[in-house]
């Protein structure tokens, strides 16, 4: 009799764990901000993930807590890093379309603590976070929701699909880190945020490669000073799902666009302080002054993310006539007036592109 009673209590103690929910990243998303946890007893990094875990129950996280040592992964679902002096914890999941769970705690000048939990869950190989941070009082042993910006990251190019982001707390030192992979460049964008003795403040963002861009830059123009872009924008001029680069300075009088294919850049269209920018559908370009009595405009025709071809329109005073004259290229080579008026009156009507800036400090 004991034996059988034993047997259902078992039982019971198995289904109640069983039926214990697992939370999606949107249901956390949607309810984690207006739940306060309380009764968390100290300040340890496995106490506090505990005490999230069992208010936001995560596969990852479960996994994490039943395993709470590290180990090389080799023979594991997870790889599990538990680092209890530097104050994090983390569980990622081994193979595709899995999940991923880390954690960590950095004291606060206040004499608080702010505990961050980043869960991300894959659907094949894109990743899906959610970063996630709290307050945590000892005097009242309760772990307060906090806004963050990381909270609701936007990425650059912000079309499901287009774009993978990796949210990434710091085992060591106390700096997050955000990258960017976009599928079709090949390279990333990488945003660092800083202590700053309360919270990881935006500190500045790093395009890979823009060392090699901002050269040719400089080899194009040979002005007295290089080039500083302090911001940039990711804008798909012919709308394929890539989306070009547009590099700006402060003043915004030096710009760049850039073509990224798999790591191969090219410039598309640059200004200085006397040039502007023009844009048509599928077209970006730039014109200005070129010295006395000349004007010159150059286009690229842009299609799947890379120049088709460039056309010039040169022109000069002619102080006989009293009027400007153009002579027109087509990839460096001159072609007659009527074909040049003719490829410039397809690109139709201009527009007017002025995008919302991202910084790069």
């Amino acid at each position: 009799m004991k034996k059988t009673i034993l047997t259902c209590v078992c039982l019971m103690c198995t289904l109640m764990v069983s039926a214990q929910k697992n939370y999606s990243t949107d249901e956390i998303r949607a309810g984690w901000a207006k739940k306060a946890i309380t009764g968390v007893k100290d300040g340890n990094i496995l106490t506090l993930f505990t005490a999230f875990n069992n208010t936001w129950r995560t596969v990852p996280g479960s996994e994490l807590l039943a395993h709470p040592t590290t180990n090389t992964g080799d023979e594991d679902a997870y790889a599990i890093v538990v680092d209890r002096p530097n104050g994090y914890v983390s569980a990622q999941e081994l193979g595709d379309d899995g999940e991923d769970i880390a954690a960590c705690v950095w004291k606060r000048n206040n004499g608080h603590k702010l505990f961050a939990v980043v869960y991300t869950r894959y659907h094949g190989l894109t990743p899906h976070p959610i970063a996630l941070f709290y307050d945590y009082d000892a005097s009242k042993k309760t772990l307060t929701p906090e806004s963050h910006p990381l909270t609701n990251f936007v990425p650059s190019y912000n079309t499901p699909g287009v774009d993978m982001v990796h949210i990434r707390l710091p085992q060591e030192g106390k700096a997050v880190e955000v990258d960017e992979y976009l599928m079709h460049w090949g390279f990333s964008i990488k945003h660092t945020y800083q202590w700053d003795g309360m919270r990881p403040k935006f500190s500045s963002t790093q395009i890979e490669n823009m060392d090699w861009m901002c050269r040719q830059y400089d080899n194009l123009y040979q002005l007295p000073e290089k080039v500083k872009f302090t911001k940039y924008v990711l804008y798909d001029f012919d709308e394929d799902d890539n989306p070009e680069l547009w590099l700006l300075s402060e003043n915004e009088e030096d710009q760049a666009i850039y073509s990224i294919v798999q790591g191969n850049i090219q410039m598309l269209a640059s200004t200085y302080f006397k040039t502007h920018l023009l844009f048509h559908p599928n077209v970006v370009g730039a014109a200005g002054g070129c010295g006395t009595g000349c004007f010159r405009a150059e286009y690229t025709v842009v299609e799947k993310s890379q120049p088709k071809y460039r056309i010039v329109d040169q022109q000069s005073y002619n102080y006989q006539k009293d009027e400007m004259e153009s002579t027109y290229y087509k990839n460096e080579r001159e072609i007659s007036n009527a074909e040049g008026e003719r490829i410039l009156e397809q690109f139709g009507e201009s527009l007017e592109i002025n995008p919302k800036k991202r910084s790069l400090k």
